[in-house]
């Protein structure tokens, strides 16, 4: 008989009677600077934003399923705050994501995020975009660019650019929203760029970037630096390697991870803020098929092959953790809303309600957890009691 999946202690604990004094309390302070446009509204801003988390929360995908939601459980939010609103209608939800700027939205995650375990040290934080497929065409793209701590599945930052060849905008941006001091930032080689690692510097972290041929011959001498110590099998002192092996569903793959610290010979290492240059030789066998491929990093920091290969292997977590979750989950690529500010303020709200149950019920799948808030009104109420009264375990 299949283990029940609300037999656990997480799952006892947010079903737990709340504080309903406490957050009614701390509902409306956690919004009071929210930056509301509209004028004499019937619905305050903070209602209206409760009632959409509480929407993806509990499965909402779309602006209909939001007034779906309200309108079916708009009475139980009201019992559990003590209010006597009536059910919001879909147009007041559209109106207000579309005039409310996305920037309204990013601060309430910066305030949520400033109440968690702030020490990023040594954490490693990817960078990378995504395209909203539904609502981009090739006249009206909407491009997004995250900022993800990989090892708790937290967005910590979202920045809006025009096209994917405008990620690096976003970068300060992105980094200056939350103290990143001693984390580890895992980019791609989008970001080989003298500023962009220096703005990286310059916010006390450090960076982990790919290197390919879009910075003259960096790449190129790299690559002989790499196949003349290939030729006497890694022999010399300067260099530390470590292979490792696994098997997935049929699949072989094999890495040869080799580091190196004495980049004296490299005339861009300081200007660059170099410490370390890494080489991954992979091979994958897959039935009769064999794919290799060569892969060159840069980093600020110093680490053995051990570390380094755990750090970049992470950085591919946001797919995982994150655009996955966004587009099988929440349907981020079906979603049509885009007029005015809608599509980058749901997506906000999106990122919220994964990063709300990724801390308060971390053990449980996305979408268990949000089966458990659309079937449990209980359960529901406890991750808003955790949010807002921000008791993080």
């Amino acid at each position: 008989m299949p283990k029940r999946k609300t037999a656990d202690k997480e799952y006892r604990d947010l079903t737990q009677e709340i504080d309903v004094k406490a957050l009614q309390k701390s509902v409306r302070t956690f919004f009071e600077n929210f930056q509301d446009p509209r004028r004499s509204p019937t619905y305050p801003a903070w209602y209206l934003i409760l009632v959409m988390l509480s929407g993806y929360l509990a499965g909402c995908n779309t602006i209909a399923d939001l007034a779906h939601f309200a309108e079916l459980r708009g009475q139980w939010l009201n019992k559990l705050l003590g209010l006597k609103f009536d059910s919001i209608s879909y147009d007041t939800i559209w109106w207000f994501l579309v005039r409310v700027k996305p920037a309204a939205f990013q601060d309430l995650i910066n305030q949520w995020l400033s109440a968690l375990p702030s020490n990023l040290k040594d954490q490693v934080l990817a960078v990378d975009g995504k395209r909203l497929r539904g609502i981009s065409d090739n006249e009206h793209i909407t491009h997004l660019i995250n900022l993800f701590a990989v090892a708790s599945g937290i967005t910590i930052a979202q920045v809006r650019v025009p096209d994917k060849e405008c990620e690096r905008r976003a970068l300060p941006q992105l980094l200056e929203s939350v103290d990143v001091t001693g984390a580890i930032i895992t980019m791609n080689a989008h970001y080989t760029y003298k500023p962009d690692l220096q703005i990286v510097i310059d916010n006390g972290a450090d960076f982990i970037v790919g290197i390919k041929g879009n910075q003259g011959n960096l790449e190129a001498e790299i690559s002989n630096y790499f196949t003349q110590a290939h030729d006497i099998n890694f022999s010399s002192e300067e260099f530390k390697c470590h292979t490792t092996m696994e098997k997935d569903h049929g699949r072989i793959e094999t890495r040869h991870i080799c580091v190196s610290h004495d980049l004296d010979w490299l005339p861009q290492k300081d200007e660059w803020n170099l410490k370390a240059l890494v080489e991954i030789r992979s091979e994958r066998v897959i039935g009769n098929k064999i794919q290799n491929g060569i892969l060159y990093y840069g980093s600020s920091r110093e680490g053995t092959p051990e570390q380094f290969g755990k750090w970049i292997r992470s950085h591919w977590g946001i797919e995982n953790g994150l655009n996955y979750v966004m587009d099988v989950v929440f349907e981020e690529d079906d979603a049509l809303a885009n007029t005015g500010h809608a599509a980058e303020n749901i997506s906000l709200l999106r990122r919220l309600s994964m990063n709300v149950i990724k801390t308060f019920d971390p053990n449980r799948g996305i979408t268990d957890a949000r089966r458990n808030a659309t079937y449990e009104p209980a359960y529901l109420g406890g991750l808003l009691s955790r949010l807002f009264t921000k008791k993080c375990q």
